[in-house]
């Protein structure tokens, strides 16, 4: 199946999604060609690489995910990795795919005789697990010190699977740029409008968040008049405070992030996620953020 084609699935923001990211390995690579760096693609929810997910399918991804999900929304994986392989300009020098589904990394591994000549490796994983080990001895397959790598990273879950404690090791490591598809719907029905969520939803919040700061910035009390006097009631923010609360955690940790994300709807016109990104060498920042706004803008 050709790029052309898979891209057809879920609609057109998850085409637009998919263009705004080939826009910027294309430029990311042009940029680097005559750089001496090592330069790795990860995509960390990588999928199959060739078969679309129907949303029984992605029901088995996370106990958060909509139960009115869309086939848009289920198809948000498709054709990132072969995206990436089909870059032009210099390819990178590894493509790193991870999926902990065994049925799924089997299948994915097929690309492997299809692209035999790029670097590929295929890791069967938990997202997280990986990318926290990848960071933190580098790079685990060749040692290559983070000083001589560059590394772009695509984390695109179906839901709340990505932990803040991973997205902050990728900043760590001064030399990654990260997109990342914010689950904004799959919050957002986890935060009940008028009260604080309860456990478990809680502690996933703290985990995707990093910490408990969501309970102060994103819920507010007030006092509202009654038939028996006055009564404090919970108030919680909207989804543009679910949004730039996130997009502020992410400034405070990389050396720039892209201003504004791309909001993408359902055919309802229901936000299901923003797509943000993050450059965490300080040197190169300004140039990848520039390059990821245009982007973000013009798609």
């Amino acid at each position: 199946m050709t790029s052309t084609a898979m891209n057809q699935f879920g609609g057109p923001w998850t085409q637009a999604k998919l263009r705004i990211l080939r826009g910027y390995l294309e430029s990311y690579t042009t940029a680097l060609k005559k750089q001496p760096f090592q330069l790795t693609y990860v995509d960390a929810f990588a999928g199959t690489g060739e078969i679309d997910l129907n949303p029984h399918d992605a029901r088995q991804i996370s106990p958060f995910l909509p139960n009115d999900i869309d086939s848009d929304v289920a198809d948000v994986l498709e054709g990132s990795t072969r995206l990436a392989l089909e870059v032009d300009n210099r390819q990178f020098d590894e493509f790193v795919f991870v999926e902990q589904n065994p049925v799924r990394a089997s299948k994915l591994r097929q690309l492997k005789t299809e692209f035999a000549n790029r670097n590929i490796h295929i890791e069967q994983a938990d997202a997280n697990e990986f990318l926290t080990e990848w960071c933190e001895t580098r790079n685990r397959e060749f040692r290559v010190p983070w000083d001589y790598h560059r590394a772009v990273v695509f984390l695109d879950p179906f839901a709340t699977q990505v932990d803040w404690q991973t997205v902050e090791c990728i900043a760590e490591t001064k030399s990654v740029d990260l997109w990342i598809l914010f689950p904004l719907s799959a919050l957002t029905r986890i935060l009940p409008k008028a009260r604080e969520p309860e456990e478990p939803y809680a502690t996933t919040l703290d985990r995707v968040y990093g910490s408990a700061e969501w309970r102060t910035k994103l819920y507010h009390t007030r006092t509202q008049p009654t038939l028996f006097g006055d009564e404090e009631v919970t108030i919680r923010s909207d989804q543009q405070a679910i949004v730039d609360l996130y997009l502020r955690k992410l400034a405070s940790i990389f050396a720039k992030v892209a201003p504004s994300p791309k909001w993408f709807y359902n055919s309802r016109q229901s936000p299901q996620f923003a797509f943000m990104f993050a450059a965490s060498n300080p040197a190169g920042a300004p140039i990848a953020v520039s390059i990821a706004r245009h982007l973000l803008e013009r798609w």
